[in-house]
């Protein structure tokens, strides 16, 4: 009887450790502190971006967040709490954007934060969710931001949708930064959108009058908005995608620019 006992309890055993084994979950211990060049280009990037005594016009100047600034040029927003260290080795618990925008204001050329513990969770401008496991995963979150597919980041291209006109141009309600600038209400910002006024020209096509590449500055019907934002470039009534002889470019179609037609 004392045996089978024994070898009840050996099985009882066996089996919750087996249980505990297959049902481990990550603790903050187990996560691992990595030295991460990403972290680093981000981090930089709040701290060039947000208001100082030296910078008041800068793009956190008018109640943009760190999560805006994140979006903006990197497609995604963290989901805290996460863990960032320092290049002396000290460690910060980070559980709001709040307090991300308070650590990389107060790095110095001696002091920065440079490493954060994977894996972390991140969400995606399409709202999506994505586990950041290591700093390989880290790198190609911000390298896939890439707008207009032209192979350069949006972090790194200046003109995120390839229609000639630089994103820092595009802040049309000049209010320091074209996150919130959207001309067509068609929900993506005129510096992702290639057809900023949904004519059906691409803003990249409407220019029409002087040829000089410089999109911004053509208004052939003088009346203060730029064709690329007017629906109605020659003022005839007709709007431009209807003036258009829809082989897709603007340029070759005299009426929709020139109102000669």
């Amino acid at each position: 009887m004392k045996t089978i006992n024994l070898i009840l309890i050996l099985s009882i055993l066996t089996f919750s450790l087996n249980s505990c084994k297959k049902n481990k979950v990550t603790t903050p211990d187990e996560k691992q502190m990595t030295h991460s060049e990403t972290l680093i280009t981000i981090a930089t990037y709040i701290k060039d971006n947000s208001p100082t005594a030296n910078k008041p016009s800068s793009r956190m100047s008018n109640g943009f967040s760190v999560d805006d600034l994140l979006n903006y040029d990197f497609c995604f927003t963290f989901l805290y709490p996460i863990t960032l260290s320092y290049n002396n080795g000290t460690t910060v618990e980070i559980n709001d954007s709040a307090e991300l925008l308070q650590v990389a204001q107060g790095m110095t050329q001696n002091l920065y934060i440079n490493g954060i513990s994977f894996p972390f969770d991140v969400q995606m401008a399409d709202g999506s969710i994505q586990t950041v496991n290591n700093e390989t995963d880290f790198s190609t979150v911000i390298h896939s931001c890439d707008t207009d597919n032209d192979g350069t980041a949006n972090y790194q291209d200046t003109d995120d949708d390839n229609d000639t006109i630089p994103d820092n141009q595009e802040d049309i309600n000049q209010n320091g930064t074209p996150i919130d600038d959207d001309s067509d209400g068609d929900g993506t910002p005129n510096y992702q959108d290639a057809d900023d006024d949904n004519d059906g020209i691409p803003t990249a096509d409407e220019n029409y009058d002087d040829q000089n590449g410089n999109v911004a500055n053509e208004d052939s019907d003088n009346d203060g908005t730029p064709n690329y934002l007017d629906t109605d470039s020659d003022n005839d009534g007709t709007p431009d995608g209807q003036d258009n002889d829809a082989n897709g470019d603007g340029e070759d179609d005299n009426n929709n620019g020139s109102g000669d037609d």
